[in-house]
């Protein structure tokens, strides 16, 4: 098949229009300079390289020598009052025919198009005004419910976090957890025992007997502003638990045994650096519950302090440990003032001991001589336990 020559340019429609353009934006430009350029006719004439080209300010004489001449009619330009002078308005007028000679070329371009490719890339402009539309609707709604940056939450939630732990009693931060094993006299000069409370924490309070067994409890008072909840798990319940409702005061309680005329006083104070999460305190007596023992020893009375360090595991200065063999680690001893202090578990039956105390979790401290060979039973099995100073040999 011969192929088809090429047109010429000028049959293009959007190139014509160019064309047209430039020389209506280019002529005016020409005759401007022109006539700012030349100082008079003559000169004019012989140095001005375009001449040629007719002056705005005499029409008649340029069409007059056109016509002798025999040359070129090129019609007047507009005259200069028409037409702006400024660049930018040039410029506007540049951008408004190139916007027009694209618009042309895209509708000559379209009017090429089959229908279903018009179809097609209508589809394919509203599907790209549609994301432009979802994505900018997504940062207006991300911008309106979530204007702060992940930094700034960061920062807001740590400073709401040091608030609420700043607003959390007591306001010199958490306090000192303590365990006390309190044994109580109920002398009538002795002054009662002081439990420290938490606003926030709850004490557990146990009463045992001179044996470590529960003691059931009647009755309970309470002055000052403490809420006081007895156990009700057992009907003869022995604890007692305490939480103050302010951050500071202070009151007592008063608390009937079952069996013991003399009712059990202690004093509350909230408020300081440290709190007894549990608080047992011992009855230098025995209750409704006491093991008997088979031979009568002399007990543990009110004030024995070596021995009730000992219970806590706080022994005094002085204490010197010893090394057990034969039982597990539960079982310790010391030497302190010529006798030897067992804290165990276990039961002790040989060597006799001369006094014992115990606490409400089965854990029991033997005051004996110096020997060397205990006998202990541990649930119901005779172990033997061997003592020995840290600088014996084996």
């Amino acid at each position: 098949m011969p192929k088809k020559p090429a047109q010429f340019f000028i049959f293009n429609y959007p190139a014509r229009f160019a064309l047209i353009a430039g020389v209506l934006l280019v002529a005016p430009l020409l005759a401007f300079a022109q006539q700012a350029a030349t100082p008079s006719a003559a000169s004019t004439t012989s140095a001005d390289p375009l001449s040629f080209l007719p002056s705005p300010s005499s029409p008649s004489k340029t069409s007059a020598a056109t016509a002798s001449g025999g040359g070129i009619n090129i019609p007047a330009p507009p005259p200069p009052s028409a037409i702006s002078p400024e660049a930018t308005q040039l410029a506007k007028q540049a951008e408004e025919a190139a916007a027009l000679a694209q618009t042309l070329s895209a509708s000559q371009a379209a009017s090429a198009m089959t229908p279903d490719q018009a179809e097609e890339e209508a589809k394919a402009e509203a599907a790209a005004r549609e994301q432009q539309h979802n994505e900018k609707s997504f940062d207006r709604a991300e911008k309106g419910l979530l204007p702060l940056a992940p930094d700034q939450i960061r920062d807001f939630m740590s400073w709401i976090e040091t608030t609420q732990k700043a607003s959390v009693p007591p306001s010199g931060g958490p306090p000192k957890a303590e365990v006390k094993f309190v044994t109580l006299s109920l002398d009538p000069g002795v002054e009662p025992p002081q439990i420290d409370l938490v606003a926030g924490y709850v004490t557990t309070i146990t009463l045992v007997d001179a044996t470590g067994q529960p003691w059931p409890i009647l009755d309970v008072g309470v002055g000052g502003n403490f809420e006081v909840t007895p156990t009700k798990s057992q009907s003869d319940s022995h604890v007692v638990r305490v939480m103050p409702l302010t951050r500071a005061g202070s009151g007592n309680l008063s608390i009937l045994l079952k069996d013991l005329p003399t009712p059990v006083i202690f004093r509350l104070a909230a408020g300081g650096p440290s709190v007894d999460m549990r608080y047992d305190a011992r009855i230098p007596k025995l209750g409704p519950n006491a093991k008997v023992p088979l031979i009568n020893r002399p007990h543990l009375e009110a004030g024995s302090e070596n021995i009730m360090l000992l219970l806590d595991d706080a022994p005094p200065s002085g204490a010197k440990r010893m090394k057990v063999n034969g039982v597990d680690e539960r079982t310790m001893a010391w030497m302190l003032d010529s006798h030897v202090y067992v804290r165990t578990p276990l039961t002790l039956l040989s060597p006799a001991w001369d006094a014992s105390v115990s606490s409400a979790d089965g854990m029991t401290v033997y005051q004996i001589g110096d020997a060397p060979i205990l006998l202990m039973s541990d649930n119901g099995a005779v172990v033997r336990a061997r003592l020995m100073r840290e600088d014996d040999q084996d």
